[in-house]
């Protein structure tokens, strides 16, 4: 049975986005700036940013307001509610020890991939994926992984929602394309990721299995050079096969 539906606290909605804004921002933020951004009057971002201060969401440093430490309180805890992350975390930075590079564990929500652990091997690229970063699925092998494990009637939905916009030339645009490419890595089990979200930058993932928990994937990055020899795209498929193994079997069982 369906929950009725009803309307939204609309203060809540304007906090969200004054704190939206902030994360977006990447470092302090004037008000000036926030008001010049959200089109709101001086003093409503003030009365926000003072309730969303008192709450410790964020802080008013020097060079303007920045999120406060209790979002990454809110952020760990939320990230370990099913027992996913506490059973992947691990894997995945062994992952990263065996391959030497950026490994990698994303969650789907509301149709947009989070990334919530990241662990860098020794030749690993300099590449900020801060936790908790959202990207379109269609974007990424972790996030196509993530849409071949769902039905595709939940990835029209996704579609219809989020859309598929251009990250580079190399991005899938068309539902057929992506629709095509998700039969394919159901198939073969595997995502790949070759300079679609950023040039250079090449990825390959597989989904995880996990049961009535929330939808996951993880992956290895590396620069696109490293991706292209067959021999070297096997072994890192190989490897990635045998973590998301290991991780579902403990998954299962209780770990």
């Amino acid at each position: 049975m369906e929950r009725p539906k009803t309307k939204s606290v609309r203060a809540t909605g304007t906090s969200m986005r004054v704190l939206t804004a902030i994360a977006e921002h990447g470092g302090g933020v004037s008000i000036a700036e926030l008001v010049d951004r959200l089109e709101l009057a001086k003093s409503t971002v003030y009365k926000h940013l003072i309730t969303l201060e008192e709450h410790g969401l964020v802080v008013n440093h020097e060079d303007g307001y920045r999120l406060g430490l209790q979002c990454l309180e809110f952020g760990g805890m939320a990230r370990q509610y099913d027992g996913v992350y506490d059973v992947a975390k691990s894997e995945v930075h062994k992952l990263a020890e065996e391959t030497g590079e950026l490994a990698n564990l994303m969650f789907e929500e509301r149709g947009i991939g989070v990334y919530v652990y990241t662990a860098r091997g020794e030749q690993a690229i300099t590449f900020d994926i801060h936790l908790g970063r959202r990207v379109y699925l269609h974007t990424t092998a972790l996030g196509k992984a993530l849409l071949a494990s769902l039905s595709d009637e939940r990835v029209d939905e996704i579609v219809d929602r989020h859309g598929l916009p251009a990250r580079t030339d190399e991005t899938i645009t068309t539902r057929s394309d992506l629709f095509e490419e998700l039969d394919q890595i159901r198939e073969e089990g595997f995502a790949y990721n070759e300079e679609e979200r950023l040039g250079g930058l090449g990825c390959v993932g597989t989904p995880l299995e996990t049961g009535d928990r929330r939808n996951a994937a993880i992956s290895i990055m590396t620069p696109i050079s490293r991706l292209k020899p067959e021999e070297q795209r096997r072994e890192y498929t190989e490897t990635l096969h045998q973590t998301a193994n290991v991780i579902e079997v403990n998954l299962a069982h209780g770990q």
